[in-house]
């Protein structure tokens, strides 16, 4: 059985990529067969945590769908601007015009459109690779083109091409970075997953969007555990956010400047300061993670 866990936070910033990069790590070095994926489609950087590509061995680009209109058929009935919820559609002298910077090709208008005047066409929005890490992490990556759409749908095919992959190759754990927010890419990211990790940073602005995807969790079902990083930077707001028996925190982690050299050296902190006292409240954290994988 493949038990995928998300990390993932309200905002950016809290260091998300930083606990993902670090249990795919500590998964690997403690025998698990383990896939990383990367559901920031928009700005990915896994990989490059993990110590960049060593060796590409799958590739596929990535279509979306966007609306297109027959204008000898159209009646100009003002149905698909009523049902589109993107606002992505305007009537225009009398004919509906589409905005394709707002349109995410769900193909609502089709469906009311009396004449079948709406169809669908097949763009270009990304692709998707797997690699193979420096690290000998194997990685589920997407890329958004610069302004594309589509996102939450790049992620839903990333996940199926994680599972695909990690059914064939026997392995056991998927552990997913998402995007930050709560968004279509997130919810592609977190739903129907194992366990559910929120990352927080001892801010308002975190706890709120901390809350705001604890909400959205809890309406999907998810087991969620919550880390607090760079605890340290505000110690008596990181007590209030432990008193939040909802977010279930499992450990706290300190501000350490080494983190930003691992970054720029491409190395996992675990790696490159295995005696720091980071590390060893990670490794306390992720023996936590397994647990609750486990149980």
């Amino acid at each position: 059985m493949i038990q995928e866990i998300v990390i993932a936070s309200g905002k950016g910033g809290t260091g998300k990529t930083f606990i993902s990069s670090n249990l795919s790590y500590f998964l690997l070095k403690n025998g698990f067969n383990i896939l990383s994926v990367d559901a920031d489609v928009e700005a990915p950087d896994l990989l490059l945590a993990l110590g960049g590509v060593k060796k590409k061995i799958f590739h596929e680009d990535f279509y979306g769908n966007i609306v297109d209109i027959d204008y000898s058929k159209c009646i100009g009935c003002g149905l698909c601007e009523d049902v589109c919820r993107f606002n992505a559609i305007s009537i225009k002298n009398g004919l509906p015009r589409i905005d394709y910077n707002s349109c995410e090709g769900f193909g609502a208008c089709m469906l009311v459109c009396p004449v079948k005047a709406m169809s669908m066409k097949k763009i270009r929005r990304g692709n998707i690779f797997i690699a193979i890490s420096n690290e000998n992490i194997p990685i589920v990556t997407g890329d958004l083109d610069v302004g594309e759409r589509n996102s939450g749908l790049l992620v839903y095919r990333l996940r199926n091409i994680a599972r695909k992959y990690a059914l064939e190759k026997g392995l056991n754990i998927v552990v997913i970075d998402a995007a930050p927010g709560i968004g279509c890419p997130v919810v592609s990211s977190i739903v129907g997953a194992n366990l559910l990790i929120i990352v927080i940073e001892p801010t308002s602005q975190s706890l709120k969007g901390a809350k705001r995807l604890l909400n959205l969790s809890k309406k999907l079902g998810l087991n969620i555990v919550s880390i607090i990083n760079k605890y340290d930077l505000n110690q008596t707001f990181s007590k209030k956010i432990e008193k939040n028996d909802e977010l279930n925190v499992i450990g706290k982690i300190g501000y350490d400047e080494n983190v930003v050299k691992a970054y720029s050296l491409m190395i996992p902190f675990l790696k490159l300061y295995p005696e720091d006292s980071v590390s060893k409240n990670l490794i306390k954290i992720f023996y936590k993670i397994l647990s609750e994988v486990k149980s």
